[in-house]
């Protein structure tokens, strides 16, 4: 196969998984090396180069280890081998992305409600940081009866990152984010967010009783105004007492 082949190969790839080229050679040479080295019954070691990709078996005589060159322009197979291709690079891509978004766990974000599913399940665009932005899901135990009625698509509003995690839709990894609006994780940082100025600032939500109301000890009093933001985004009363260290 031609050099410039494979390198369309490899664009192609970069472009459909957005994985850096230099990782993407390593899986075609990883992957290349074990489907030849379990077809040739010898131990194969697939390279690429500047002149492009090459082969070598390496099998065991009386007379020591000897290289046998596989010839890669007749090589069948080559649809299996860009599946499994696929498949790696796939997995690959996942646990990049899980990696760049695991750190953002327990973290606030705002998202825009794309849509409500029939089971009150909701699909939110949430931006993390710089990244671009993706679908997370907030169950519908993870909306506060008191509000499940009154959001609609186009709204925007906080959440609190639950978790990031792998899953298998149909066979094909996919990252899930999941988000909510119940915990008392969201009101500590939406109050933080708003005393973000006051250095060593402690708050910490004790007890919350979801659309009703929360209850949070500081060791610093919170600005009247940023405890009435709080209460309106989470719709529920913030009793905050101050206990000083």
């Amino acid at each position: 196969m031609e050099k410039t082949v494979y390198s369309n190969i490899i664009a192609e790839f970069v472009d459909r998984h957005g994985l850096p080229k230099g990782q993407v050679i390593s899986e075609i040479e990883r992957t290349f090396s074990g489907m030849l080295s379990k077809w040739h019954k010898k131990n194969v070691v697939v390279l690429f180069s500047e002149e492009g990709i090459h082969a070598q078996a390496y099998e065991k005589t009386p007379n020591g280890l000897i290289q046998i060159p596989i010839e890669l322009k007749k090589m069948k197979g080559w649809n299996t081998i860009k599946r499994i291709l696929d498949q790696n690079l796939s997995k690959a891509s996942l646990l990049q992305k899980i990696r760049k978004y695991k750190r953002l766990e327990h973290t606030l974000v705002r998202g825009e409600i794309l849509r409500k599913n029939n089971n009150g399940h909701l699909a939110v665009e949430i931006n993390l940081e710089l990244f671009q932005p993706i679908i997370a899901t907030c169950l519908i135990n993870h909306i506060g009866v008191h509000e499940r009625h009154l959001i609609r698509p186009g709204d925007v509003k906080a959440f609190h990152v639950r978790r990031v995690e792998p899953v298998s839709l149909n066979g094909t990894p996919r990252l899930r984010i999941s988000v909510d609006r119940v915990s008392k994780t969201l009101v500590e940082l939406l109050l933080k967010e708003r005393c973000e100025e006051q250095k060593n600032i402690k708050i910490k939500c004790t007890k919350r009783y979801v659309g009703h109301k929360s209850f949070v000890s500081t060791n610093q009093r919170i600005w009247k105004k940023h405890i009435l933001d709080v209460r309106q985004e989470l719709r529920e009363h913030i009793q905050v007492t101050i206990k000083r260290d």
